[in-house]
């Protein structure tokens, strides 16, 4: 049935108002979707935290600075509250725990300002320690004094070892440390009495989790000639002095490790003998366990 133009002119006008309708609302609606996009968006970047986590694995007993972590988002809900950030790191910082790669760091799993380094350390090397067989770089120990006797002193404590590379393998007797001056005088003071004193053992114990373990308290008296040295060395700052002095034990000097060497017929004679000895066998003991690491043969 045929329409007259007024009522064709009607109908595409309505037609036409629903389609700017149609377009209004959806514009309307687009917008609001896109607003509310918009705002959650920014609520959840204002819910988000900023953590750092490891870009490598950490051992316990490691030390850890700012170039191993890296920054990454988490929910702000799930993020610890003592997160641990390059700035906040201290000069030396020590893991407590074996941590892995991705691990978010927080301030419960390390050391901060563990030990700061005094201008007396240095690196020193010995060879006339026995050392544990299984003992890599990396390792905690005390270095320790026992006498026929069975007195065990503690010469130095919890120190990082570091086992230089001989031939493309680990060296069978010698470690290196990272000393302070008086340290270093109680080493030689040590060295020197153990092989005076005809069974007597110089020995390096490993700390089992270095990470959570305290440090001993050192033990070891030293003679009165090398407290002598001691206190003329300027090199020595006043907190050495004060260490060994605190340390010195005159009655424990007098009744165990002198009246140890004084009672050895030909000390000096020991002395040359047990060093020979000591190197020997520590040679020959982590000989087996470097071959058992490698399947072949060490020189």
């Amino acid at each position: 049935m045929a329409t007259n133009p007024m009522q064709r002119r009607a109908r595409n006008s309505f037609l036409l108002g629903m389609l700017i309708t149609t377009l209004i609302l959806g514009a309307i609606i687009a917008g609001l979707v896109y607003f509310m996009m918009s705002m959650k968006s920014k609520q959840d970047e204002l819910q988000a935290a900023t953590v750092y986590v490891l870009n490598k694995d950490i051992s316990s007993g490691d030390e850890i600075d700012g170039g191993i972590l890296t920054a990454t988002k988490v929910a702000k809900a799930v993020s610890p509250s003592n997160i641990v950030t390059p700035a906040n790191l201290g000069e030396k910082n020590i893991a407590k725990i074996n941590l892995k790669k991705g691990t978010v760091l927080t301030g419960d799993m390390l050391y901060i300002d563990a030990t700061s380094m005094g201008n007396d350390v240095r690196k020193q090397e010995y060879n006339t320690v026995v050392l544990p067989m299984d003992l890599i770089t990396g390792d905690y120990v005390d270095i320790r004094l026992l006498l026929p006797s069975g007195q065990d002193f503690i010469v130095v404590s919890k120190k990082k070892v570091e086992i230089p590379m001989v031939g493309g393998v680990d060296s069978k007797d010698t470690i290196s440390m990272e000393l302070a001056e008086e340290e270093i005088l109680s080493m030689s003071n040590a060295i020197v009495e153990a092989y005076m004193i005809n069974g007597s053992k110089l020995y390096a114990a490993k700390y089992t989790d270095a990470g959570n373990q305290e440090a001993a308290k050192p033990t070891y008296p030293v003679n009165g000639e090398v407290a002598r040295l001691i206190e003329n060395d300027s090199n020595i700052v006043e907190k050495a002095l004060n260490e060994l002095r605190n340390r010195y034990n005159r009655d424990i000097r007098e009744n165990y490790i002198n009246s140890a060497i004084n009672s050895q017929e030909d000390a000096k004679g020991n002395e040359q003998t047990k060093m020979q000895e000591s190197i020997t066998n520590s040679q020959s003991t982590r000989e087996e366990y470097l071959q058992s690491l490698t399947g072949g043969t060490t020189k």
